[in-house]
């Protein structure tokens, strides 16, 4: 295995303490990824870990990983999303990190760099809508109202009717469209917001986030705590509407930021908010 490829998880000291590990039996890490916070976890204590993912190769790296804690470790390929349908027992806590992971950011063949040439695909699994389908099959309105209300982006008209015109195939021709298409200062800004809004569609993440904390509510047991680490503020206002929905205790007043130090080892932690809720 490839230390370079592993992701660094973010804010993993908050993470142990709110989920008071060492005072549970089982928790579900609900997005696994290579499985930093799942390690983490079962350092910590003696608890149990049952982790989710799409991404096949990830859960085969988090496997391998966490080989030393087999017998305290159970891996699931699948969506959070359908938590409650294959998740039957208690939890004494829930870990949401809804970030994608430097291992999918750096691998072109998953499409989710701008940096990166490769495919459009920005699937975290291997099925279903890809960002390809999005630019071949929806009209120029439709992606225009996807880049505005996903992604933020000012410009969505404009851009989107390159995007009909140009077709693009790749990750690079859609960047190089979406420079041309902005001012030169501050375009990384722009392709942030692009890239995201397809990531959004494609995979289908609200729905996912609605119905996967509304899964694991329902599964914790009394006292059971929610960790939920989001990062742009359609994900926080959706899951500040999901909890208030599910009746949870919020235990943090404002969202917690990763400390300067850490900021400083991995600039990409900047945009986390770590959220704390309590059945």
């Amino acid at each position: 295995m490839i230390k370079e490829k592993l992701h660094r998880p973010v804010m993993v000291d908050e993470v142990i303490e709110w989920l008071d590990v060492e005072k549970g039996n089982l928790y579900l890490d609900a997005t696994l990824g290579c499985g930093g916070h799942s390690l983490a976890i079962l350092k910590n204590g003696k608890a149990s870990v049952i982790g989710i993912d799409l991404d096949r190769e990830q859960i085969e790296i988090a496997k391998e990983r966490l080989s030393p804690y087999t017998n305290r470790f159970l891996p699931v390929q699948g969506n959070f999303r359908f938590i409650d349908r294959f998740i039957g027992v208690p939890l004494d806590g829930v870990l949401f990190d809804l970030g994608y992971s430097s291992y999918q950011l750096n691998n072109p063949e998953k499409g989710f760099s701008y940096r990166l040439e490769g495919a459009l695909d920005m699937r975290y699994g291997d099925k279903g809508l890809t960002a390809l389908d999005i630019v071949r099959d929806w009209d120029a309105d439709e992606i225009a109202d996807m880049l505005y209300y996903y992604g933020g982006e000012r410009r969505s008209r404009v851009i989107a009717r390159k995007i009909k015109n140009s077709k693009p195939t790749t990750t690079g021709e859609l960047a190089l469209l979406v420079r041309k298409s902005v001012p030169r200062k501050g375009g990384h800004k722009h392709l942030s917001r692009i890239f995201q809004a397809f990531r959004i569609i494609v995979n289908k993440e609200m729905e996912n986030i609605k119905d996967g904390i509304k899964g694991a509510s329902e599964l914790l047991r009394d006292k059971g705590r929610l960790v939920v680490i989001a990062y742009h503020s359609g994900e926080e206002k959706l899951i500040l509407q999901i909890i208030n929905e599910c009746g949870l205790s919020t235990l943090t007043k404002k969202p917690i930021t990763p400390a300067k130090r850490e900021f400083q080892d991995n600039p990409r932690c900047r945009s986390a908010h770590l959220r704390v809720f309590e059945k």
